[in-house]
């Protein structure tokens, strides 16, 4: 049987063609000449995994030692998951709407792909890992969206001194949870109560659209609180 290439995917000499920048270190003012990659396939080079978890991957190391984080709008595939994570970092909203609407131009086979696909957009690294990780662990970004939002809201009765300004899906010692960043940088974790994942599952899946869409989607907090909203109409 001969291999087809994956509808979605440019070949290989297309999806690594990198884009050459020009940057100057903030400490010691070099120019360089860096080649920024847009798309990490990590079905094909697996390695590319571990650095963007490590926040390697969007960070540029000077001659001088200088590591400064560098981010850009780039594709995490993974070809395995059938799972796609389109990085916006600027004006996230106006760059996700351009891109669906480039769905006009494609090919009745390139919507039947991304329709078995989980496709996703992300704004920052963090965000981008925090995906991963939910996936890894099989789980629906959708429900931990919305597991965030009830522990994110007794993690604030419990702390009304504490103000967070991010929280992320994280596993520690085999237990699923969230770290809490705070405005000072503190950083906190909180688990998931037993069976709470659950119960969101069971109270909300009848009230989330299921069905299969081709267009990336921005599933985050702010989609949650959305979703939650008292006057919202399921």
């Amino acid at each position: 049987m001969t291999n087809t290439p994956h509808p979605l995917l440019p070949n290989e000499e297309e999806r690594y063609k990198p884009i050459v920048s020009t940057f100057i270190c903030p400490k010691c003012k070099k120019h360089s000449k860096i080649q920024l990659r847009a798309c990490v396939n990590v079905s094909l080079h697996p390695e590319e995994k571990d650095q963007v978890l490590n926040n390697e991957f969007f960070q540029y190391t000077c001659e001088c030692g200088e590591k400064t984080p560098i981010v850009y709008p780039c594709l995490y595939d993974d070809m395995g998951k059938a799972l796609m994570i389109y990085l916006l970092p600027d004006k996230t909203e106006d760059a996700l709407e351009k891109m669906n609407a480039q769905q006009d131009t494609w090919s009745p086979e390139m919507v039947k792909a991304a329709l078995v696909c989980t496709m996703r957009a992300v704004r920052t690294p963090n965000d981008l890992c925090e995906k991963i990780k939910i996936f890894d662990n099989d789980l629906d970004d959708r429900y931990v969206e919305l597991t965030k939002a009830f522990v994110l809201a007794q993690f604030g009765k419990q702390h009304p001194d504490l103000r967070v300004v991010q929280a992320l899906y994280d596993r520690k010692d085999g237990k699923d949870g969230f770290v809490f960043i705070t405005d000072e940088e503190k950083m906190l974790f909180a688990e998931i109560p037993d069976g709470l994942y659950d119960e969101i599952i069971r109270m909300f899946e009848n009230k989330i659209p299921q069905k299969k869409t081709s267009c990336y989607e921005l599933i985050d907090i702010g989609w949650a609180m959305e979703v939650l909203r008292p006057d919202k109409e399921n």
